[in-house]
């Protein structure tokens, strides 16, 4: 899967990240749609980028602290990373 790069300039950690966006906002929960979307999409990606796993899955306020908030306080990242070690043991590569 190819993934493009970004042109943001000025910003390194676009050299070594996938951005994902999510409608919402950082004290809004999040749709159970949007987290099976998400899941979906990492378990892919963990596919394809071996040395990748559902507990590398950071938010944007982990990658820019101080600049970024999102996904915010509302977002369950237990239940993101539950979905997607469920699906990389149901469908294994």
């Amino acid at each position: 899967m190819p993934v493009p790069r970004s042109g943001a300039a000025g910003s390194a950690c676009n050299d070594f990240s996938i951005g994902i966006e999510l409608e919402g906002t950082d004290a809004t929960p999040y749709a159970p749609e949007q987290y099976g979307t998400l899941a979906g999409i990492v378990v892919e990606l963990c596919r394809a980028y071996p040395t990748l796993s559902a507990d590398a899955v950071v938010g944007h306020s982990d990658v820019a602290p101080g600049r970024k908030s999102d996904p915010g306080i509302a977002f369950d990242w237990p239940l993101l990373r539950s979905l997607v070690s469920y699906g990389l043991e149901v469908r294994p590569a």
